[in-house]
């Protein structure tokens, strides 16, 4: 954690009209509709009313080698200047923060997502870092999480995050099993993943790890050995399924036979019941979608419990996890067509979606998904109904599954619902109506 200092006044114009930005029009954006594209532009020029904490997240989308089950738009650090892409990238930050949206936005995260963002130099990761809080209003208490691998995050490249002030350092540990690594493609071992987090903990930097489960040739056995090294380590901990996308090197390997396939879907489900039960005797809760948590207040970070009315303004070549209220975007993935774009002074976005009423009414019931609650006096604020009129079917078939409780004040999980939470979000898919 890390206060900021009072913003500097007339750092960049707060642009009011349409006429004045971008210089663009629907017509550069083929892809996109008219209508979307309009809206969006129109959107950006309001004030931001919605009270909620946002999360800035440049992008740095490039890996100095490709997981086998990677299916990130990412591009081999030989392939890229780097020091091109950075400045093209605070040029496309820059876009946004002239906006009077963002303007009157507060931000209390920022993450260096990617990619491999640990593939920077620890000055150019700490620049980046400074650029954006000079030209984004930062919350009083806001938060700085790096994305690397014990590859690329030499001890010394650590040292110098830590005392810059980086809160969180993610890494993608996958599995402490040197058999799957190797056949993953992990670009380290197991026990070079377990310095890099030992040192950081050290450093009171607090360190969360993806692991996967359902692996070609994971063994129940070899799960719970990188489980309980997870929770030896004492990390923050967010547990993924496998899923083997199409184009991806595993994929390849398993169709060709290489590789054996993934097991079925009761060995996905006992591998997931069992790191329930694992993480939470050991004094992990279950928060969000895959997290698991031993901190009390990671549990509200903001940004998540301000689905789907905060925002994540992500940036960068390949991103696409960008959403502002209604609207949901992603980048161009090929990183030179992006800095090209960019570089004409063009937002570099290349799907933008708005969402309708209904729409934004069934994400706010994936808070359910997200273990949230969903407050009945804020559904009727916004929408001028409540969730039993609206999904009456779906909330008595969960409620009398017992996935669900429903009170006079909000919607909210069981602990059976927990488990079940992708069944959950399932019911309010458009198709279920």
């Amino acid at each position: 954690m890390k206060k900021s200092s009072s913003l500097e006044e007339g750092k960049s114009e707060v642009y009011d009209s349409r006429e004045n930005w971008p210089p663009y029009t629907y017509r550069d954006y083929p892809d996109i509709k008219p209508e979307t594209y309009e809206a969006f532009i129109e959107f950006l020029t309001t004030e931001n009313t919605s009270g909620r904490l946002m999360e800035l997240q440049p992008w740095i989308s490039v890996c100095d080698s490709r997981c086998a089950f990677c299916y990130f738009p990412t591009t081999a650090t030989s392939k890229v200047k780097i020091e091109l892409y950075l400045e093209l990238l605070k040029k496309e930050l820059e876009m946004y923060a002239k906006t009077k949206y963002v303007k009157t936005s507060v931000f209390d995260e920022i993450v260096l997502g990617g990619g491999t963002p640990s593939v920077l130099a620890a000055e150019q990761m700490i620049d980046l870092i400074d650029f954006c809080k000079a030209r984004f209003n930062i919350n009083k208490e806001y938060f700085i999480k790096v994305t690397g691998s014990s590859k690329t995050l030499a001890l010394k490249k650590i040292d110098k995050l830590a005392e810059y002030g980086v809160y969180q350092v993610d890494m993608g540990a996958q599995t402490f099993d040197d058999k799957l690594r190797k056949m993953l493609c992990l670009p380290d071992n197991a026990a070079d993943v377990e310095k890099a987090i030992r040192h950081a903990r050290k450093l009171n930097l607090c360190v969360c790890v993806d692991i996967m489960y359902n692996l070609p040739g994971q063994t129940m056995e070899s799960w719970i050995s990188t489980l309980k090294k997870t929770i030896e380590l004492d990390v923050e901990v967010d547990t993924y399924s496998l899923h083997v996308d199409p184009g991806t090197v595993l994929e390849k390997m398993i169709r060709t036979g290489v590789s054996p396939p993934p097991g079925d879907a009761e060995y996905e489900k006992q591998m997931y019941l069992t790191a329930y039960k694992m993480l939470t005797e050991a004094g992990y809760k279950a928060v969000g979608h895959d997290r698991f948590s031993r901190v009390e207040w990671h549990m509200r970070e903001n940004c998540l419990n301000g689905w789907p009315w905060g925002g994540i303004l992500t940036t960068g070549a390949g991103c696409f996890m960008g959403y502002l209220q209604r609207f949901s975007y992603s980048n161009l993935e090929n990183i030179n067509d992006y800095m090209a774009t960019v570089k004409a002074g063009k937002l570099p976005i290349s799907k933008l979606s708005e969402s309708t009423t209904e729409d934004m009414m069934r994400r706010t019931m994936t808070r359910l998904y997200l273990r949230l609650p969903v407050s009945k006096a804020e559904f009727m604020q916004k929408f001028g109904t409540t969730p039993e009129k609206v999904f009456p079917k779906q909330l008595q078939k969960l409620k009398e599954k017992g996935l669900i409780e429903i009170d006079d004040k909000e919607v909210r999980i069981t602990k059976l619902g927990e488990i079940w939470k992708g069944n959950i979000a399932w019911e309010f898919a458009p198709n279920q109506t």
